[in-house]
C-alpha cells in the first residue's frame, strides 16, 4: 500500500521537473549554457564577434546580458535595433537582472519616441552618429569602477546600413582596442549572412569569432 500511495507523488514530481525543463528551454536555457561555455574559454579581457541568425537575436541578446550580469559585472550596452525601454522589458521577460548595465540608445530619437531620462541611459540621434556613440561610451566608461566589465553592441549589421564598410570596420577596431585595454569583455553582435569580405576584416580586429550552435526551443 505505501508503494501505491507513493507512485502518484513520484509521477507528479516527474511532471513538475519536465515542466521546469520545458520552461527553462523556452527562455533560452540551452543557448545560455552554450554561450557560457564559449565565454569560459576566453581570456580575462577580449574583443569578440558573436554571429547569430535574425530569428534568434532576441534570445542571444538576453543570454549575453545574463551571462555577464549574473556574475555581477557592470557593463555598457549599445542598442542599434530597439529602444532602451524595449531592451529592459526584454531582459525582464527573460528573467535577466541587469541593474549595473548602462545603455546607449540609438533608436528612440530617430523614431521620435518619448525619452525617459535616466542616469543609466544615454540617447544618440541615430546609428550613423558614431562620434556621439563613442562619446557616450567614454562617458560611461569613466564612471565605472576598476576591474572586469562587459560591453555589448547588438548589431554591427545595422551599423553597416547607416555607415560605409570602412567606417564601421575602423570603429570596431578602434573601440575594441580601447575596451580591451580598459578590462572590458567586449562583444560585437553580427547577423549571419554578413558578407564574407566584411567578416574577414572584422575578425582580424577581434580575438575570436563566436558562432554557437545550440538546440533552442523558440519562444512563443
Amino acid at each position: 500500500m505505501p508503494e501505491e500511495q507513493a507512485l502518484p507523488a513520484k509521477k507528479k514530481n516527474q511532471a513538475e521537473e519536465i515542466d521546469k525543463l520545458i520552461d527553462y528551454l523556452k527562455t533560452g536555457g540551452s543557448l545560455g549554457l552554450e554561450i557560457e561555455k564559449k565565454f569560459e574559454e576566453m581570456p580575462e579581457k577580449y574583443s569578440a564577434i558573436f554571429v547569430t541568425r535574425q530569428e534568434k537575436n532576441k534570445l542571444v541578446i538576453a543570454n549575453l546580458i545574463k551571462n555577464f550580469c549574473k556574475k555581477g559585472l557592470p557593463g555598457i550596452f549599445v542598442t542599434m535595433n530597439k529602444s532602451a525601454e524595449d531592451l529592459l522589458k526584454m531582459a525582464e521577460e527573460n528573467r535577466v537582472m541587469c541593474g549595473n548595465m548602462a545603455i546607449i540608445d540609438t533608436v528612440s530619437k530617430k523614431e521620435s519616441a518619448p525619452l525617459k531620462k535616466s542616469e543609466r541611459v544615454a540617447y544618440v540621434d541615430s546609428p550613423q552618429d558614431l562620434t556621439e556613440i563613442e562619446t557616450e561610451i567614454s562617458e560611461f566608461m569613466g564612471k565605472m569602477p576598476p576591474g572586469p566589465k562587459f560591453f555589448i553592441l547588438d548589431s554591427v549589421s545595422t551599423m553597416l546600413v547607416y555607415n560605409t564598410e570602412k567606417t564601421v570596420e575602423k570603429f570596431v577596431h578602434r573601440l575594441g582596442e580601447r575596451l580591451r585595454a580598459s578590462d572590458f569583455k567586449a562583444v560585437f553582435v553580427v547577423m549571419d549572412g554578413t558578407r564574407p569580405e566584411i567578416m574577414n576584416v572584422l575578425s582580424q580586429f577581434c580575438d575570436k569569432v563566436i558562432k554557437p550552435n545550440p538546440v533552442i526551443i523558440s519562444q512563443t
